[in-house]
């Protein structure tokens, strides 16, 4: 989500193998968007010198927006907010924000979420949160100078359960877990 002018706009940007995510999303926020879905390729990788195609959309400038950025954003910085407990509630938005953000690692069956944003509090946040609405027990691992959200094999197969219902099936690979 990103201030635009006077409201909040919300910006979905993911790399070509998730088009079809895109796609998805786009038609859950079509009556708040004026364009279509666009894949093109990007600037070379500062780092790689690589071009990577993506996929996008934007959503229009809407004061709908508004009260969500004030909830997760602050000084337009994202954040946890103290009664995530509250919002957190859903299976559906569990699923999102794992087909955003998550991955399943591939050395085991464990799962990651991609919570680098969020200082040591907000994860320690997340995490009475994933164990209180849904069961799932987790660690807060450091990878490198952040820490992210990670589900042991134990609740992995626990969580995919609860989310497969609710993932687009050019996501399940998210979820694959093996015996």
């Amino acid at each position: 989500m990103e201030l635009n002018g006077r409201h909040v706009r919300l910006r979905t940007d993911h790399g070509i193998k998730q088009k079809e995510y895109v796609k998805w999303k786009h038609r859950i926020f079509f009556n708040l968007t004026k364009n279509k879905v666009k894949c093109f390729c990007m600037k070379a990788d500062k780092r790689t010198n690589k071009k990577y195609r993506h996929c996008k959309f934007d959503t229009i400038s809407t004061p709908l927006l508004d009260k969500l950025y004030k909830i997760f954003y602050d000084n337009n910085k994202k954040r946890v907010p103290k009664n995530i407990v509250k919002i957190l509630k859903e299976p559906l938005s569990l699923a999102v924000w794992f087909m955003d953000d998550g991955y399943k690692r591939n050395d085991c069956n464990a799962l990651r979420i991609n919570t680098d944003a969020f200082n040591f509090d907000e994860q320690k946040l997340l995490q009475r949160c994933l164990e209180k609405n849904f069961g799932i027990k987790s660690k807060i691992h450091r990878k490198g100078e952040y820490w992210n959200i990670y589900i042991p094999n134990s609740d992995a197969i626990k969580f995919c359960r609860i989310i497969r219902p609710y993932v687009i099936p050019e996501m399940s690979y998210k979820i694959s877990l093996t015996p």
